[in-house]
């Protein structure tokens, strides 16, 4: 009888520990796929901001990767889904204008995470 009681009760502790394994597994799988959605991210804006004034890439508009999904590496194949949004001309200031990526992808459910940095335009005014 106390070896079936102390079975039970080694039983418990181990679903209990299986049980929090998976918990810390996905908390993990989360924390690195924010961490990868904000690298993209910021590689998206400091490519930006290196490009030649008046370059394509920073008139005002709405773009998409061409590679969409992305993989946390930038590499075409993966769950991330990154955009972003010039802003109109001299917004905020004259001869700025303002870039924000925002990088999308999907676990168990939604995520987003958003960067915003400002450009200079070719001319000032814009």
């Amino acid at each position: 009888m106390e070896a079936l009681a102390a079975t039970a009760v080694l039983g418990v502790g181990l679903a209990g520990f299986a049980v929090s394994t998976v918990s810390i597994t996905r908390t993990q799988k989360g924390a690195d796929s924010t961490s990868a959605a904000h690298a993209l991210a910021q590689q998206k804006l400091e490519q930006l901001r290196s490009t030649p004034l008046g370059a394509a890439q920073v008139l005002p508009g709405n773009y998409t990767d061409t590679a969409n999904p992305l993989k946390a590496d930038g590499t075409a194949g993966g769950s991330f889904l990154r955009t972003w949004t010039v802003s109109a001309n001299n917004a905020p200031a004259l001869g700025l204008r303002t870039v924000t990526v925002t990088v999308t992808w999907a676990d168990s459910r939604p995520h987003t995470t958003t960067l915003a940095a400002y450009v200079r335009c070719s001319t000032i005014p814009c």
